[in-house]
């Protein structure tokens, strides 16, 4: 079957006004896709063409991300506006359950409605969630002291310095291979983000999420972890093998943080394959 290309771009209001924007491509059973932070989604752009031939790709577009205004709500977080930003396209393209993908910070947002909405959500996949507080207490606190620097660095200098150190923190290689100039050209672009940063940061860290969580998350779930990530990653990738050995984690050798966008042939396979046997067995 050909892949759905043409990009087909479409809104729906938020419950306090904001337009948000999303995009939808494929035929077949809808999987609604989360980008992290700082991305937008483009983080999905070499699983395109594999997934949308089998699926409906439903790409949300987070707050201040393709047009999306960066307009954060008083009670900003994965499991409360960002949920309920999730449900309103839900609402308007009339889907009560569907597959969830989420990378990174959106994986927090998956994670959260799949816990606490699993009525609405068939199969999970993650991709390197940004479950911060599963994490051992001492890589907690390493990562915590981490974050605080970027905090402070945008208290003394504003929200421009606060981004160029969040990236030089957790830019990871592909950052800093990167020369002096082309990172420039690189911060100019993210520079309507820079508003978002510390928030974002802020809500990582206080995702009130814990093992208990992950002991009783319902929906069948896959996980994925790249070899080269951040330090504290397979930190994160061992509580989930220690509390739900019975969930595939796929490791894949080489990749970083964007296990997808590294090696997508390997995880649209995987997720394929996920995907397809659970659809053969609902036909059954």
């Amino acid at each position: 079957m050909k892949a759905e290309t043409t990009k087909d771009v479409r809104a729906v209001m938020a419950d306090d006004g904001v337009e948000l924007h999303y995009e939808v491509l494929g035929k077949g059973p809808p999987v609604v896709l989360l980008h992290g932070g700082l991305v937008g989604r483009a983080a999905f752009s070499r699983m395109r063409t594999a997934l949308s031939a089998r699926y409906t790709m439903i790409l949300l577009s987070s707050r201040g991300h393709d047009g999306t205004a960066l307009a954060l709500p008083p009670d900003y977080g994965f499991e409360t506006s960002e949920v309920r930003d999730l449900t309103a396209v839900l609402e308007a393209e009339g889907l009560e359950r569907v597959h969830v993908l989420g990378h990174s910070s959106g994986g927090s947002t998956a994670f959260a409605f799949a816990r606490d909405c699993p009525e609405r959500v068939d199969h999970l996949i993650l991709i390197e969630p940004s479950i911060m507080n599963i994490l051992p207490e001492a890589d907690y606190r390493s990562l915590e002291a981490m974050v605080s620097k970027i905090m402070e660095t945008g208290d003394r200098n504003g929200e421009m310095a606060a981004l160029r150190t969040s990236m030089d923190i957790m830019g990871g290689h592909s950052w800093h291979a990167l020369d002096k100039p082309t990172k420039i050209k690189q911060l100019e672009r993210l520079a309507p983000l820079a508003p978002f940063v510390i928030p974002h940061w802020r809500i990582l860290m206080n995702f009130a999420a814990c093992p208990v969580d992950l002991e009783t998350l319902k929906p069948p779930t896959m996980l994925f972890y790249g070899t080269k990530s951040f330090d504290f990653e397979p930190a994160i990738a061992e509580a989930w093998k220690r509390i739900r050995p019975d969930l595939p984690l796929i490791t894949v050798d080489g990749a970083g943080h964007n296990v997808h966008y590294d090696c997508p042939d390997i995880v649209s396979s995987a997720i394929i394959n996920f995907l397809d046997e659970a659809n053969q067995a609902f036909e059954r």
